[in-house]
């Protein structure tokens, strides 16, 4: 199912291009879920254990969990989220939450504001790499605060809804805060380490196609392990390995390829169509290109003892 897009037309505050909202939230059955305005920016919701439909925006969002945990759900991937975590979420982030089976209530914070205010941090910062740092992960930035800066975060945001401040004052605070935060978060260099941790799904894999069953049937072996798309996993093997899947599992294949030389009589021909290689000069050049010596110049100076 595709997912839905919210528009911010008819979500976010005309005067200022944005909005912050409390969301309660309880899990319960399968009943269409249900949101319950209390006064000020808190709302009761009651969502179903089945989870939210997924949706993208044509906004921006930045959600704080104040209590509680709960499942996010981006990009085909899923992160589970406890208080403090801090997450930015973009405007293409196909996106959905999902209770976590240990926590059936939770308590979200969300900071919807218009892209236009990106451009209003650039010319602020004077300074748009934060913008990369921001739209260059698969699954959507996210940081986890101590219990002191998340009360404090989650204050503040309350507080630029105050009843006595007017909407000039707000959107003031509300930029501000905006600068602070991508400051924080997508150029200072500490953070952003935080942040880039592999996904346990890709640690997995890897591991699994380390094993030469794996590696030599390939391409399409590792797509049957992953479970994901094409287009995904060579977006997340960029991103966590800075190469591309086809790259890894050649790399693999031809170490592999070096040691058959090195601890076996097979022929060169043997071992390349062993490996499942297209054909001798695809491994030629793939072996010259990580050894910077043909797969012959190789196992002599192997059988030799001479150093590579």
């Amino acid at each position: 199912m595709p997912a839905a897009r919210q528009s911010g037309a008819s979500i976010l505050d005309p005067q200022t291009g944005a909005r912050i909202l409390c969301y309660e939230i309880t899990w319960s059955g399968n009943r269409p879920p249900e949101t319950i305005p209390v006064g000020g920016d808190l709302n009761y919701c009651t969502l179903p254990l089945t989870g939210t439909l997924p949706h993208t925006h044509d906004f921006a969002e930045i959600l704080l969990v104040s209590e509680g945990s709960l499942v996010h759900r981006a990009n085909g991937e899923a992160r589970r989220l406890q208080a403090g975590h801090l997450v930015f979420i973009r405007p293409d982030d196909a996106h959905g939450f999902e209770p976590d089976g240990q926590c059936t209530h939770c308590e979200i914070i969300v900071f919807d504001f218009q892209l236009e205010m990106f451009l209003t941090l650039s010319r602020y910062l004077e300074n748009d790499t934060f913008l990369q740092a921001f739209t260059a992960p698969v699954m959507p930035p996210c940081f986890r605060l101590d219990a002191t800066a998340t009360n404090d975060l989650y204050g503040r945001l309350l507080r630029i809804n105050a009843a006595n401040a007017g909407p000039r004052l707000r959107k003031t605070m509300q930029k501000i805060l905006l600068a602070e935060l991508f400051a924080r978060y997508f150029l200072d260099e500490t953070h952003l380490l935080t942040e880039t941790q592999v996904p346990d799904w890709l640690e997995r894999l890897c591991t699994q196609m380390r094993r030469p069953e794996n590696f030599t049937a390939g391409l399409e072996r590792m797509r049957q392990l992953a479970c994901r798309t094409p287009e995904h996993l060579c977006k997340v093997f960029r991103r966590h390995l800075g190469k591309t899947p086809t790259q890894f599992i050649n790399e693999l294949r031809i170490n592999q390829a070096a040691r058959l030389l090195s601890d076996t009589d097979e022929t060169i021909l043997a071992i390349a169509g062993s490996l499942r290689f297209e054909s001798l000069s695809r491994f030629y050049a793939l072996f010259h290109r990580q050894y910077g010596l043909s797969p012959a110049r190789y196992r002599k100076c192997r059988m030799s003892g001479k150093r590579l």
